[in-house]
């Protein structure tokens, strides 16, 4: 027999792991778990506004008959019709708040009636009415489908005056004189 010490094992050794390669693992998996959570955030953010748009759409439907007592001027202006008298009843609202339409201004009329864009420039959709506005006078305009920008404009006094005009902004329509 021989003098010398052999040691042998069924035991397989251990095998450690690379702390950088866990740590890259979890960082990793960190990273895509991230993106997975934002992606979900704006997919259903994006279909709470379409459904809010559409509620807002089918919730504001306004037959203006019942806005001043007039018809609507044409069927393919329908809803730039509606639009105008949507906004007419938020400035309205607005007025009676401040007692001037001075406080009607985009920013007020946008948290007022939030279906719809109010800008001071120009309209270019029946969704976007621009508005002007002075102490005692307001008025709107809204391009609509049909190509024609039709306007409304309300006073102190109460006097409504609706129109179709070519200058599709909120302050022409405060000085446009209607037709007779």
């Amino acid at each position: 027999m021989d003098d010398s010490f052999s040691f042998r094992s069924t035991v397989p050794l251990r095998r450690e792991f690379d702390p950088l390669a866990v740590k890259a693992g979890v960082f990793g998996t960190l990273i895509v778990l991230g993106i997975g959570l934002f992606a979900n955030w704006v997919i259903r953010s994006e279909r709470e506004s379409f459904s809010r748009a559409d509620r807002g759409s089918t919730a504001s439907d306004v037959d203006a008959e019942t806005l001043d007592g007039s018809a609507l001027v044409s069927n393919t202006g329908e809803e730039a019709e509606e639009a105008t008298g949507i906004a007419l009843d938020a400035a309205r609202a607005a007025f009676r708040e401040h007692r001037s339409f001075l406080d009607a201004g985009p920013a007020q009329l946008s948290a007022l009636q939030p279906g719809y864009t109010f800008v001071d420039g120009p309209s270019t959709t029946s969704r976007i009415v621009s508005v002007g506005s002075t102490a005692d006078t307001w008025a709107a305009a809204v391009l609509g489908s049909d190509g024609m920008c039709h306007w409304i404009r309300a006073t102190r006094a109460g006097d409504i005056t609706r129109g179709i005009g070519s200058e599709c902004v909120g302050t022409a329509a405060l000085t446009v004189v209607a037709p007779r």
